[in-house]
């Protein structure tokens, strides 16, 4: 009873501003007024001539987003795990430095890289090959399925190399003996047991992408590719009709429901991949001789795309007066530290910072614990009804933040949680929780159920079985989803642009309102603050203190 009371609770709190927001599509009165339902907003949804364009736009960009961002993570998380790659306490912690980077601010670097007729690599091409035509773009689709695709992989990353790490190797040495070669059993053995945890990175990637608010407002309006989600931002924006907004993301509502239908019906069949057991093994790591140098080489690129060359953008974006090619090149002769004297000075930056850093970890501690409670319930309990907890534990994933918040406020209007952190908090383990349970319901299903009913007959209840068996071997993926939602939920915007106030500062936010005003060096200072004071917290974490977020 305890579990599923707590995925009760839980539950609750999660589709309560999902209702609301529903509900508020069928209105169009204002924040606070009662009026009557009716369709207008659904005829003006269906009756827009770039539905269909929409549609497209958003397919095309979250598969190709989750299919780059799935795919690379799964292949670190391989060379990481099973190879015998050089410099693995480097290594193992290079595919997850680029998460430390705010969203808007890997679109703004990005930007200044790619950029048709500004952008830095275009004019270095014309200017040292005399290349005329502008060969990057970041305002096209591949440019957004480039920017958010490298968005991603930390997520896959993470899911993949607990899986790789745990599951019992005697498959592959049979394989073995039979005459297999190394790169045959890796692609018919290791990556098909890795099959469910692949397809629920994949699936919270695609869903990602369907609402991801940064890349298709900063690099598709430009280019005028429409996506769901930059119409619901205009709804909002400009329009503050919250109707027609959470209107137009129940369409994104649609998506998301025939997304998880493909996930259950794929991964029905999900004993098959069980891999831990209770007998003993050690996984073996694979000697691929001189190819290790090239595995090296695949990750340190990644760093680099990832992290290093938009981080150093940024570093000389924030050290010139403004931008535009010709003084981002005269740089250091140009160099100013008045951006970042702006930044410090800044009434709402160090209160921010602070709020951010103490919400988002203890966030991330409720919001896994919630979802690997919800994950046991569903796997590893016989109370009828509790699959009902897999949907609800995906959908907060259909609707944009931003729209979630707007919820969340019409439901704490009036009360003394508006205009609170408790109200940011809520709406952080809203957006944030089905990370966590479908990181646990990706790892639960590869751990035996033989392990739990050997408990059960010998008389232990659920609390010894969640958490003396459970909750250890699950806990390579408890670390990685701390990580992961961590980092989230310290730099995020969507959810806290409409949830904070004076007094409630939120860090990420104040780097927004510079953005908003047009402040690209001033919003460039900060988000070299905010990612130096990141990088020193988990290199301490990792180094001093011994914790491995992943491994």
């Amino acid at each position: 009873m305890v579990p599923l009371l707590a995925s009760v609770v839980a539950g609750t709190a999660i589709i309560t501003p999902i209702i609301i927001v529903l509900l508020r599509s069928l209105t169009t009165g204002k924040l606070g007024v009662t009026v009557g339902f009716t369709l207008t907003n659904y005829l003006r949804v269906f009756g827009d001539r770039d539905i269909l364009p929409m549609l497209n736009n958003s397919i095309l960009y979250a598969a190709g987003s989750a299919a780059l961002g799935t795919g690379l993570g799964a292949l670190l998380a391989w060379i990481v795990a099973r190879t015998n790659t050089p410099g693995k306490a480097l290594v193992e912690l290079m595919p997850l430095y680029p998460i430390l980077m705010p969203p808007i601010m890997k679109n703004i670097a990005w930007i200044l890289l790619l950029a048709p007729k500004s952008g830095i690599l275009n004019n270095l091409l014309q200017g040292v090959f005399g290349i005329e035509a502008q060969v990057f773009n970041a305002f096209s689709m591949a440019g957004m399925v480039w920017v958010f695709g490298l968005a991603c992989v930390p997520l896959g990353y993470l899911f993949l190399l607990p899986i790789f790490l745990s599951f019992d190797p005697s498959l592959e040495e049979s394989a073995y003996i039979a005459g297999s070669r190394p790169v045959h059993t890796t692609l018919r053995i290791t990556f098909p047991l890795a099959l469910p945890a692949f397809l629920s990175a994949f699936v919270l990637n695609f869903l990602r992408g369907l609402r991801s608010f940064e890349t298709p407002v900063l690099q598709g309006t430009p280019g005028n590719i429409k996506v769901f989600v930059s119409r619901v931002y205009d709804s909002m924006a400009l329009e503050f009709n919250t109707g027609l907004a959470t209107a137009y993301s129940v369409v994104l509502v649609v998506l998301s429901v025939i997304t998880l239908v493909f996930y259950i019906r794929a991964t029905r069949f999900s004993e098959r991949y069980a891999t831990i057991t209770g007998k003993g093994y050690r996984v073996k790591v694979l000697d691929i001789g001189i190819w290790k140098y090239v595995t090296f080489l695949a990750v340190f690129l990644y760093f680099l795309v990832g992290i290093a060359i938009p981080f150093v953008v940024l570093i000389v974006v924030s050290m010139i007066p403004y931008f535009d090619y010709e003084t981002f090149m005269k740089f250091p002769s140009n160099l100013v530290l008045s951006n970042y004297y702006k930044v410090i000075k800044h009434p709402s930056f160090v209160t921010g910072l602070y709020n951010s850093l103490v919400l988002s970890t203890t966030i991330a501690l409720f919001t896994v614990l919630a979802g690997i409670v919800m994950a046991f319930t569903i796997y590893r309990t016989k109370t009828y009804g509790v699959k009902v907890f897999e949907f609800i534990g995906t959908l907060p994933l259909a609707f944009p933040p931003l729209v979630l918040s707007v919820g969340l406020l019409i439901v704490f209007l009036g009360t003394p949680l508006y205009n609170s952190l408790w109200a940011l908090g809520v709406g952080l383990f809203v957006a944030y929780f089905p990370y966590a349970f479908r990181n646990a319901s990706g790892s639960i299903v590869n751990i035996h159920k033989e392990l739990d009913e050997a408990a059960w007959v010998h008389g232990a209840r659920w609390r010894h079985v969640f958490f003396k068996i459970t909750l250890p071997i699950l806990k390579p993926s408890v670390g990685g989803a701390l990580f992961y939602i961590f980092i989230e939920a310290i730099r995020n915007v969507d959810v806290a642009v409409l949830l904070t106030s004076p007094g409630h500062e939120y860090g990420p936010v104040t780097l927004f309102e510079y953005f908003r005003v047009g402040q690209w060096a001033e919003a460039a200072a900060g988000g070299v603050i905010y990612l130096i004071i990141l990088i020193i917290a988990v290199s301490v974490a990792k180094f001093a203190f011994n914790l491995k977020f992943s491994l």
